[in-house]
C-alpha cells in the first residue's frame, strides 16, 4: 500500500537524490502524518471526554504534537525548495532547525500542562469505567501508528531525511504509550483502581522527553554536527572512482539544510601529469558531483611527485603510523634533502576521540621515525577529522 501511495503522488519516485523529487517525498510523508495523527487525535479526545479519561485525552493531545511535527516537516521541505536569494546565498534549508526549536518549546508547554492535570487527577482520583469503544479506539490508534512508523522510516531512509526518521521513531514510542494506556484502561476498569492519573503523568513525561530530543537535535545541527557516514562514503567513493585520482583527504561537509550541502576536499594527482589536464579532471568531478550527488563540491588539487624512492618512504612511514594506531592516517607526505638530512613533512589525521592527545601522538611518532633513522628531521601537522571517518583516503 505504501509503495502504491508513492507511485500515485510522485512521478519520478526513483530519482530520490533530485531536490525536487526529495521535496515531493517530504511533502507527501508530512501530509500523511498530519492527516493520520489528527484522525487519531480526534478519536481519542472525543472518547476520552466521554469516558472521562485524562490518559486518553493526554494521548490525543500528544498526537496533536505529532501532527505539529509533521507540519514542521512540511514547512521545512517547502522552505528548502525555495531558491537562494541575495540575503541567503546558501538557501533556506536551516529554517527546519529553527522551526524545530519552536516546536520543542510547544512540546514542553504541553507536557507541563498535562503533567499538572495528571497530578491533580492523582490527588483527586476518579474512577474510569471500562469502555468497549475506548478499547477499540486505542487499538485502532496503535494500528495506525505502527503503519505510520513504517511509512516514515522507509521514506526517511530512502531520501536520507533525519527528520522523517526521527518522526518514525516518535511514532514507535507512541505505540508503547498507547499500549500502556489501553492496558491501564482495562486494568483500571476490572480492578476498580484509579490508575488514569498515573498513566496521564507518564504520557506527559514522554511528551517532554520528545521535546528534549527535538531541541537537542536542532541545536546540534545548527552548531554543526558530524555528517551522515553514508554521505561521507558516497562523496569519497565518487571522487576516487575517477581515473587520475591518486587519493583524497581533508573532506569537509557543510550542511545548510536538506538539499543545500556544500563540501570541500583535497584530491591528489600525479605531479608529472599536464597541469591543464589535471585541472580539467578536477572541474569535471565538481560538475558531475552537482549533477549526480546534488552537492556543491569544491576541490583543491594536490600534485604528488611519484617516484620509487617516494613510494618506498611512504610505505615505510605508513607502516609506522598504522603500527602505532590503526585508526591514524597520513597525507601530503613530502621529503626534502638538505645536506646530510632528510626533512620529512606530512599531515597526521587523529581520531576525534583522541583530539586532546594530538600533539602527544605526533611527538611519539616523530621520536619513532628519528630513532629509526638519525638523518630524519620530522615535521608532523596533526589534525582531526571533520567527518568522523578518518581513513577515507587510505
Amino acid at each position: 500500500m505504501q509503495e502504491q501511495i508513492i507511485r500515485w503522488f510522485i512521478k519520478d519516485y526513483d530519482c530520490v537524490k533530485a531536490p525536487a523529487v526529495r521535496t515531493k517525498y517530504g511533502n507527501l510523508t508530512s501530509i500523511v502524518g498530519i492527516i493520520t495523527n489528527l484522525t487519531i487525535c480526534i478519536g481519542e479526545i472525543i472518547v476520552g471526554l466521554l469516558v472521562g479519561s485524562i490518559a486518553m485525552i493526554s494521548d490525543g493531545i500528544h498526537n496533536v504534537a505529532d501532527a505539529g511535527g509533521s507540519a514542521i516537516s512540511l514547512l521545512s521541505f517547502r522552505f528548502s525548495a525555495k531558491r537562494a536569494d541575495q540575503e541567503h546565498p546558501y538557501g533556506h534549508g536551516r529554517i527546519e532547525y529553527l522551526l524545530s526549536i519552536g516546536f520543542s518549546v510547544l512540546l514542553f508547554v504541553l507536557a507541563t500542562q498535562l503533567f499538572l492535570e495528571a497530578i491533580d487527577r492523582i490527588m483527586n482520583p476518579q474512577m474510569v469505567e471500562f469502555s468497549l469503544w475506548a478499547f477499540i479506539v486505542m487499538l485502532c490508534a496503535m494500528g495506525l501508528k505502527i503503519w505510520l512508523y513504517t511509512f516514515f522510516k522507509n521514506i526517511g531512509i530512502r531520501i536520507n531525511s533525519p527528520i522523517l526518521q526521527a518522526n518514525g521513531l516518535e511514532c514507535l514510542s507512541d505505540v508503547w504509550a498507547t499500549l500502556g494506556i489501553t492496558v491501564g484502561l482495562v486494568v483500571g476498569g476490572l480492578l476498580d483502581f484509579p490508575i488514569d492519573g498515573y498513566l496521564g503523568a507518564i504520557v506527559s513525561l514522554m511528551i517532554g522527553r520528545a521535546g528534549y530530543h527535538v531541541l537537542s537535535d536542532a541545536i546540534n545541527r545548527l552548531l554543526g554536527n558530524e555528517p551522515n557516514p553514508e554521505m561521507v562514503n558516497d562523496i569519497a567513493n565518487f571522487v576516487k572512482s575517477y581515473p587520475g585520482v591518486l587519493g583524497i583527504h581533508d573532506l569537509m561537509i557543510h550542511d545548510y539544510g536538506p538539499g543545500h550541502v556544500f563540501a570541500s576536499i583535497h584530491v591528489e594527482v600525479d605531479a608529472k601529469e599536464d597541469v591543464i589536464k589535471s585541472h580539467n579532471l578536477i572541474d569535471r568531478i565538481e560538475r558531475d558531483a552537482q549533477k549526480q550527488l546534488y552537492i556543491q563540491l569544491t576541490i583543491h588539487m594536490d600534485p604528488l611527485l611519484i617516484t620509487k624512492e617516494s613510494m618506498e618512504l611512504y610505505d615505510k612511514i605508513h607502516a609506522v603510523v598504522k603500527a602505532y594506531d590503526n585508526r591514524l592516517s597520513l597525507h601530503d607526505l613530502r621529503a626534502v634533502q638538505s645536506d646530510d638530512k632528510t626533512h620529512i613533512i606530512f599531515d597526521l589525521v587523529v581520531p576525534n576521540d583522541d583530539c586532546k592527545r594530538m600533539d602527544e601522538i605526533a611527538k611519539a611518532i616523530t621520536n619513532i621515525l628519528q630513532a629509526m633513522d638519525s638523518s630524519y628531521v620530522v615535521t608532523i601537522t596533526p589534525e582531526h577529522s571533520y567527518t568522523g571517518t578518518e581513513n577515507i583516503h587510505d
